[in-house]
């Protein structure tokens, strides 16, 4: 009995990050209207996967990265897999930086973030442009890129509530000879 409460609750630790990464997916549904720009919307799900990889690598895996970007291409209509590949993309960069980023102050964090976010948009616009086989407004791709840096710390703030709810991976004892 106890070992089946275990496996639950390893579960849900387990799907916390992925889950929080589709319900601010999920809220980035309703655009914003901006006047001479139109309607913008920050990509939150980049937010997500950047915040996990960096604090629980070991819960935010390419799996995870890939569904959250295939439920952000299914509620904004984008190409079927072009927001899951920049969030795998996103995945491998932040991973590599992440030692960079563990214990610095937060403006390190947030200057980070948006050197990895603004050419995430680049690309989604990029692939689209390709794919509708016409230049798409870049005006639009870089308030949405200012849009997602901006909202940043108060996803970090959120996500970092629910972090803290999770108990710490536990790390395998080394042997001393």
């Amino acid at each position: 009995m106890e070992g089946d409460v275990r496996k639950l609750r390893n579960a849900i630790v387990a799907l916390a990050p992925p889950l929080t990464g589709i319900i601010l997916v999920l809220a980035t549904a309703t655009p914003l209207y901006i006047s001479h720009i139109g309607t913008v919307m920050p990509q939150l799900g980049v937010i997500a996967v950047f915040f996990w990889v960096i604090y629980r690598p070991d819960l935010m895996s390419y799996g995870a990265a890939f569904s959250i970007g295939i439920v952000a291409d299914l509620v904004t209509g984008a190409p079927l897999g072009v927001t899951a590949l920049i969030l795998i993309v996103v995945r491998r960069v932040a991973m590599a930086k992440r030692r960079h980023a563990l214990g610095k102050p937060f403006h390190v964090l947030w200057f980070s973030f948006a050197l990895i976010a603004l050419p995430a948009a680049l690309f989604g616009w990029l692939v689209a442009s390709v794919y509708t086989l016409q230049a798409l407004s870049i005006l639009n791709v870089l308030a949405q890129a200012a849009m997602t840096v901006l909202v940043f710390p108060l996803i970090v703030w959120l996500l970092t509530r629910c972090q803290v709810l999770l108990p710490m991976p536990q790390i395998p004892a080394v042997a001393r000879g």
